[in-house]
């Protein structure tokens, strides 16, 4: 009898293991990485398999990893702010198939301003070896400093430019960061401006940029990170913030204080025709003394107003 019961229970146990064995089998690992359309990373992301309690947070680089099983095998991805996303693990064709890398990029929910800020960059220029301390009031995110702001920039500042920091003991030729924020209406409203062709939209550069005040190291620099934006557009309508007007976008506060500041931010949109507007009223600075001179710019994607060369409101 203890021989019968001992047997049903080595079947019982040897039923339950091939029941189970497959679906521990079927476990699998998934990895990827959680970024924004602008491959900013998005901290707050998770990842849940659709239909279970299964779920992770991804980490502060935007990296997570999550264990599914082969029945409702779907991830989706969330955010707050951004659209959510879904993505099949299993392939329906191939059901054998797993895709155990997935990485997404999320769309920003549309709201009125968010707008990218890209790529200041300020150089400094003091008479003679200085340092300097630079902090920047931005009402919106950083995303990415360099160096590491760390409250603030403590830099060994030459007359050419170099910038040494102290605390990594490294040299820079500029401070650098990007971040977003929000542009109220008000923002969105240009009252003069250039609309240029993709063609010319270099030459455009290389001509206005000097008369800003930049110098070819600088103008060079920006026309290299800028052009490439603006010639995928057949058309785009430039504004510059210049000077007091860059405040819009964010202030310095510099330590000793600048004796001349040249600050130039290039707000860019896709159009689809040409039209005419006022040109903008540009006067050359002068460089005397401790001279800061700042660049950045945004490809405004929301509609904006433009008030023609004939006085005329238009949406773009």
């Amino acid at each position: 009898m203890k021989k019968r019961i001992a047997a049903r229970t080595q079947i019982m146990l040897f039923v339950f293991v091939l029941i189970c064995t497959p679906q521990l089998m079927s476990q699998t690992l998934i990895t990827g990485r959680i970024t924004d359309c602008d491959h900013w990373t998005l901290k707050d992301a998770s990842v849940v398999e659709v239909g279970t309690t299964n779920s992770v947070h991804a980490k502060k680089d935007g990296t997570y990893s999550i264990s599914v099983s082969d029945t409702n095998a779907i991830l989706e991805f969330s955010c707050p702010g951004y659209e959510n996303q879904r993505k099949l693990v299993y392939s329906k064709r191939r059901p054998d198939h797993i895709k155990r890398k997935i990485s997404v990029q999320l769309e920003a929910i549309h709201r009125n301003g968010n707008v990218k800020i890209g790529k200041p960059v300020i150089y400094l220029y003091p008479l003679v070896e200085t340092e300097v301390s630079v902090q920047v009031a931005f009402n919106g995110t950083f995303h990415f400093t360099y160096p590491e702001y760390n409250n603030g920039w403590h830099v060994v500042a030459s007359p050419s430019g170099r910038l040494h920091d102290k605390t990594d003991n490294t040299e820079y030729s500029y401070l650098f960061w990007e971040g977003k924020k929000e542009y109220t209406q008000e923002e969105l409203v240009y009252e003069s401006g250039y609309v240029v062709h993709k063609d010319s939209a270099v030459t455009f550069l290389q001509n206005i940029l000097p008369k800003m005040g930049l110098k070819p190291n600088e103008y060079n620099e920006f026309i290299v990170y800028w052009a490439p934006y603006l010639i995928q557009n057949e058309w785009s309508f430039i504004h510059f913030r210049m000077g007091k007007d860059y405040d819009v976008i964010s202030q310095n506060s510099v330590t000793p204080a600048p004796n001349t500041e040249i600050r130039i931010f290039m707000d860019f949109k896709k159009i689809d025709a040409p039209f005419d507007v006022k040109p903008q009223s540009i006067s050359t600075p002068t460089r005397k003394g401790f001279t800061l001179v700042e660049w950045g710019g945004a490809e405004l994607k929301q509609n904006i107003t433009i008030k023609t060369a004939t006085n005329t409101s238009i949406e773009k």
